[in-house]
């Protein structure tokens, strides 16, 4: 296959090939033929969109879409079983079953001419609305076009039935175990024997850029490390040198001493040698192995940034005033992992508060002094699954801030001054009043973060009081 071609899983298995039953002109005639007719399709389609899983809203969720391939229309019923069927398989794999809340998923019913996918080293082709075909070589990697005719139509249905997807699976129906990263937008996977590896490996690549692990040479493919596969042998600059124990030999041997650690083991990214994996086996070197502890940080890291941990707080308005005499309340809502909670911690004015520790907070405001005064709310996940994260995505801040007018000062010919402080992000009006009933704006502006001087500018002014306020979002 050319560089950049969709990767495929490894089956250990030998491949198949059927090269002795090409036809001559099979080709021509197949693209001659099936182009009209995906035309057609595309404007007949009675596509469905039906809910697989559901966990909240598709603004903070990981969504994940199912599109039906080589399905007819009298099949679809039978698709979105098997939809089903392919999210309940990859959320029983560790570290998806861990976040299994965090997921959405649906499934895109679209029907095709005929039922399977093509096999060119067999002769057989099929009319499929994605028109996806198997390997000629090896009939395991299952591709469709980057253009128009195949990722373009994943492209067209998503805008339109799911904007919010974070991932398309392709899922073919057809019983000869394959699958790819397709144009590394979209996974596919056919539903035969080995479905749920493929499905699970190739989801790898897509969703967090995952390597392959194997050892055959693949001339002109591209050597740019991923990372789970690295050319770096020295030990201190290691990419998840903070999984290699110290007394982990790097790099290190193939042994039955070291099959259950990380360390740096030999042969990776279609290299025999020079290139290096973090353990003897993964699930992006073999069937039914799992997620080695590298590839799951990256998954779960790659989770992390498109889902934060925090789905909700009030007050709504991160900006806040009011009397210092009545409690201020504070909440957060937070989606919990399976099996292990997220920390939240409660900070005023910067300051971690000792013991606020729970999702609502309540403090006097008078209590948080004088000048600029804050309430945060941090929530982490202080999972064992990841020891890198320089980004800092598994944790969140929410931070209320308060207006606050400070330091009044008289200036020469009836002006005055006043500051403003605390940091309200947008527009902010400061108003003027005789009777603390009627209000007149006399500037809007933005202030913050730091402390800002208003001073009118005019003189001769009557007594007024002044308040700073927000528009609604």
């Amino acid at each position: 296959m050319p560089a950049g071609a969709p990767r495929g899983i490894g089956t250990g298995e030998s491949s198949r090939s059927c090269g002795a039953l090409r036809a001559p002109c099979g080709a021509t005639l197949y693209l001659t033929c099936v182009c009209l007719p995906l035309l057609s399709i595309a404007a007949m389609a009675q596509v469905t969109l039906n809910v697989v899983l559901t966990n909240g809203p598709a603004s903070n969720r990981f969504n994940i879409a199912i599109l039906s391939e080589g399905y007819t229309d009298g099949q679809l019923a039978d698709f979105r079983s098997h939809a089903s069927n392919a999210v309940n398989t990859l959320l029983s794999r560790a570290p998806f079953s861990e976040y299994r809340n965090y997921f959405n998923a649906h499934s895109i019913s679209v029907p095709s001419n005929q039922s399977g996918s093509d096999h060119p080293g067999s002769g057989i082709y099929r009319d499929t609305y994605f028109n996806t075909t198997y390997d000629n070589v090896s009939d395991r990697v299952i591709s469709f076009p980057t253009n128009a005719m195949g990722q373009g139509k994943v492209d067209a249905l998503l805008q339109q039935f799911l904007p919010q997807s974070d991932l398309a699976v392709v899922l073919v129906n057809d019983t000869i175990s394959g699958g790819s990263d397709g144009s590394a937008k979209t996974a596919i996977a056919s539903i035969g024997f080995l479905a749920g590896e493929y499905l699970v490996h190739e989801i790898g690549h897509v969703m967090a850029g995952l390597g392959d692990e194997y050892e055959t040479l693949y001339p002109g493919y591209p050597a740019i490390e991923e990372p789970n596969t690295t050319r770096e042998t020295n030990r201190n600059s290691i990419k998840w040198k903070a999984w290699i124990s110290a007394d982990t030999p790097v790099p290190t041997p193939e042994t039955s001493a070291y099959a259950g650690v990380v360390g740096l083991f030999e042969g990776a990214h279609y290299n025999p040698t020079g290139w290096f994996r973090p353990r003897l086996d993964c699930a992006m070197r073999s069937s039914f192995a799992p997620f080695c502890e590298v590839c799951r940080e990256a998954l779960v890291l790659a989770l992390y940034e498109r889902v934060r941990p925090i789905d909700g707080w009030l007050p709504a308005d991160l900006v806040q005033g009011g009397p210092d005499q009545a409690p201020a309340n504070f909440s957060v809502a937070v989606q919990q992992p399976v099996s292990h909670p997220l920390t939240v911690q409660w900070l005023t004015n910067g300051v971690e508060v000792p013991g606020a520790t729970a999702t609502s907070f309540t403090i006097m405001p008078s209590a948080l002094g004088h000048g600029a005064r804050s309430v945060t709310a941090r929530v982490s996940d202080n999972t064992s699954l990841v020891r890198n994260d320089p980004a800092a995505v598994l944790t969140q801040t929410v931070t209320w801030t308060e207006l606050r007018l400070l330091s009044p000062t008289v200036l020469a010919g009836d002006r005055f001054a006043f500051r403003v402080t605390g940091n309200a992000g947008r527009l902010v009006a400061i108003q003027a009043s005789p009777d603390l009933v009627n209000w007149s704006s006399l500037v809007t502006n933005v202030f913050g973060p730091a402390n800002d001087w208003f001073t009118n500018s005019t003189t001769g002014s009557s007594r007024r009081y002044y308040r700073a306020v927000t528009p609604p979002k």
